[in-house]
C-alpha cells in the first residue's frame, strides 16, 4: 500500500551523490554514450565505433559528461608516435549497478509509464517487487536473511535512502530519484513500494502489510514493515 501526501515542501532530500538525478536528466543519446563507458578509460574512437557514432558526436556527448561530473577525460598511455589521446571513463560510483540501473529505470518509467493509462499503480509495484527480487539475489549470501527486515533496511541504504529506524517505521531521509518521484509518484514511488515486498520476500520476510507513506513529513518518506506495524 502507498499514499502520496500533499504538503508543500514535505519529504526527503535528494541523495547526496546526486548522481542518480543527473544521470535521469542525460538525453537518450548522452545516457547511451554513458552506458558505453565503465571505469577504465576508453579512446573516443572505441566509444563512437560501439555506438556507431561520428566521433565527433561521441567527442562532444563524452565532453558533456565530463562537463557534468559523469565522466572523467584522462591521457591515454602513448601507444605510437605523436600525442597521446585522451581516455573517457565514468567517474567511480555513477558506474555501479545500483545508480546506474536505477537511474535508467526510473527515468524510462518517468518519462514512458505514466502516459500509458491502464493500471500504471499495480504495474509499476509488480515491476518494482521483480527488481528487488533480483536486487537481492544478485548479492552476496543471497538467500533467506536471519532478519529479513533488517536485511532490507540495508539494501536501502545502499540504494541512497538513507534509511533511519524509529519503530514501527522506518524514515526514508533521502530520494536517489527525488525530482522525478515528485512528478510521477504513481510510478516512481510504486517501484520502490514494489521493490521493499520484493526484496522483503526473497530475503525470507512477509511482504504483506507493507506500507510506503510518500511525502509524509518534513524531510522523509515513510516505511511501515509488516512485523514492525504499531
Amino acid at each position: 500500500m502507498i499514499n502520496v501526501e500533499k504538503n508543500e515542501g514535505w519529504g526527503p532530500r535528494p541523495s547526496r551523490s546526486g548522481a542518480a538525478d543527473a544521470v535521469a536528466a542525460l538525453s537518450a543519446q548522452r545516457r547511451r554514450v554513458l552506458e558505453a563507458l565503465d571505469e577504465e578509460p576508453r579512446p573516443v574512437a572505441a566509444v563512437a565505433a560501439h555506438l556507431d557514432l561520428h566521433v565527433n558526436t561521441a567527442r562532444e556527448h563524452l565532453d558533456g559528461l565530463v562537463d557534468g561530473g559523469l565522466a572523467v577525460r584522462t591521457r591515454l598511455e602513448p601507444t605510437g608516435r605523436g600525442r597521446p589521446g585522451w581516455g573517457y571513463a565514468a567517474r567511480p560510483g555513477v558506474a555501479s549497478r545500483s545508480v546506474g540501473e536505477y537511474a535508467s529505470l526510473a527515468a524510462v518509467l518517468a518519462e514512458h509509464a505514466a502516459a500509458q493509462g491502464g493500471d500504471v499503480a499495480g504495474d509499476m509495484e509488480r515491476l518494482g517487487r521483480g527488481w528487488g527480487r533480483g536486487l537481492v539475489a544478485g548479492r552476496d549470501g543471497a538467500g533467506a536473511a536471519d532478519d529479513p527486515e533488517q536485511a532490507v533496511i540495508e539494501l536501502l541504504g545502499t540504494l541512497g535512502f538513507d534509511p533511519e529506524e524509529r519503530p514501527p517505521v522506518v524514515r526514508l531521509r533521502q530520494c536517489p530519484m527525488l525530482d522525478v518521484a515528485r512528478r510521477h509518484p504513481e510510478v516512481v514511488c510504486q517501484v520502490h513500494l514494489g521493490l521493499v515486498e520484493g526484496a522483503l520476500e526473497a530475503s525470507g520476510g512477509n511482504p504483506d502489510g507493507v506500507e510506503l507513506v510518500a511525502f509524509a513529513e518534513p524531510g522523509a518518506c515513510l516505511l511501515r514493515l509488516g512485523g514492525r506495524r504499531a
